[in-house]
C-alpha cells in the first residue's frame, strides 16, 4: 500500500475523518492557484462547519484555513453533484494580473 492521493483522496479522507468525529463536512470542487504551474488547476477540497461557518479546509495543502486561491465551483460528493463541472472544462479563462504575498 502506497498510501499517496490526488487532491479528491485526501479530501475524501479528511471528510470521513471529520464527519466520523462529528464534525459536519462537505466536498467541494473548483479551481486553485498553482504557482509550481503558474496557473489555475481543477482541484477538490473541503469545508466544515465550525459554530455558524462553514471554513474551508484543504488537507492536500496542509491548510487548515484554506487561502484566496481556491474558487469554489460545485458542492457535494456523487456523480450527480459533479456533473455541472463538465460544463466548466476546457471553458474557464482565468488571467491573473497581479500577486501579492503578505506575511502575518
Amino acid at each position: 500500500m502506497q498510501r499517496k492521493a490526488e487532491c479528491q483522496g485526501h479530501a475524501y479522507l479528511y471528510t470521513a475523518l471529520a464527519r466520523a468525529a462529528g464534525v459536519p463536512t462537505r466536498m467541494v470542487n473548483g479551481l486553485v492557484y498553482s504557482e509550481e504551474f503558474r496557473g489555475f488547476l481543477y482541484h477538490s477540497w473541503a469545508e466544515s462547519l465550525v459554530g455558524d461557518d462553514w471554513r474551508v479546509v484543504d488537507p492536500t495543502f496542509g491548510q487548515a484555513a484554506a487561502d484566496a486561491t481556491h474558487i469554489k465551483l460545485v458542492e457535494g460528493e456523487n456523480l450527480a453533484d459533479l456533473i455541472p463541472l463538465t460544463e466548466w472544462v476546457g471553458k474557464v479563462k482565468i488571467r491573473v494580473l497581479d500577486v501579492e504575498h503578505r506575511r502575518p
